[in-house]
């Protein structure tokens, strides 16, 4: 698709006899949200293994930058700029904030230029990491780890960043606090996929939504799903586009 960093054309993936992800496609330009939304087992981490690189497609194309990524490596696809950021947060423990970020910003590679300037935008971005550095990232608060491993994707300098539930586990302040963070890179022309179970604080309502289940895609629309229509789609009460 003309003007996209992301086009996915009949994606899908399968264990052994189990179709986990059934056909599915769409595109994402720079300065795009898509939000994946599903209930346990609708497929959306399969979905964003595919598109890293961790399991491989059973059927369609994944096209990066212009480029067929469908068969490149997990590795080869960090480096060229598609980053995601795992369930869990993908934490270190032993490591300092600081560790924790020099790391991000060593795997940018030939990317990383301007330390110094990458630096202080996380810090823009995430104020506390500055007073955290010294700390060892197991002592952080739940809102502060998913800060830190947002800002360590970032020193990977993507062109597209993913997140798998990055609200699990948080309060509803620290959730808010992570997506106007997100809200302010979509807007800086980050294009961006993020997968969650519930509704989320999206400010300005940039995002295409698509909702799960068993893995097809049963929603899709630019706006989110009430609470009910959620609650009605995941008991698999109908079907919307």
């Amino acid at each position: 698709m003309p003007g996209a960093i992301l086009d996915v054309q009949g994606l899908a993936v399968r264990y052994g006899g189990v179709e986990a992800l059934r056909p599915i496609s769409f595109s994402i330009e720079p300065g795009g949200l898509l939000l994946i939304l599903g209930p346990n087992g609708a497929g959306k981490t399969s979905l964003l293994r595919a598109l890293a690189g961790t399991v491989p497609l059973s059927a369609g194309s994944i096209v990066f930058g212009g480029r067929d990524v469908s068969r490149v490596s997990a590795q080869r696809r960090s480096r060229s700029g598609i980053v995601l950021v795992p369930e869990g947060r993908g934490r270190l423990p032993g490591l300092t904030v600081e560790e924790n970020l020099d790391l991000g910003y060593r795997a940018a590679g030939s990317r990383a230029r301007d330390r110094t300037g990458d630096m202080t935008r996380i810090f823009d971005l995430f104020p506390i990491l500055l007073e955290r550095l010294s700390q060892d990232c197991s002592t952080l608060s739940g809102g502060e780890m998913q800060m830190l491993a947002i800002a360590r994707a970032l020193l990977m300098k993507p062109s597209l960043l993913m997140l798998d539930e990055p609200s699990l586990g948080l309060a509803p302040q620290a959730t808010a606090r992570v997506y106007r963070a997100l809200d302010s890179l979509v807007g800086s022309g980050l294009a961006m996929l993020v997968v969650e179970q519930k509704a989320v604080p999206l400010p300005r309502g940039r995002e295409t939504t698509m909702v799960l289940r068993n893995g097809r895609v049963v929603l899709r629309r630019d706006a989110l799903p009430t609470a009910n229509e959620l609650a009605r789609l995941y008991l698999g009460e109908g079907t919307a586009s």
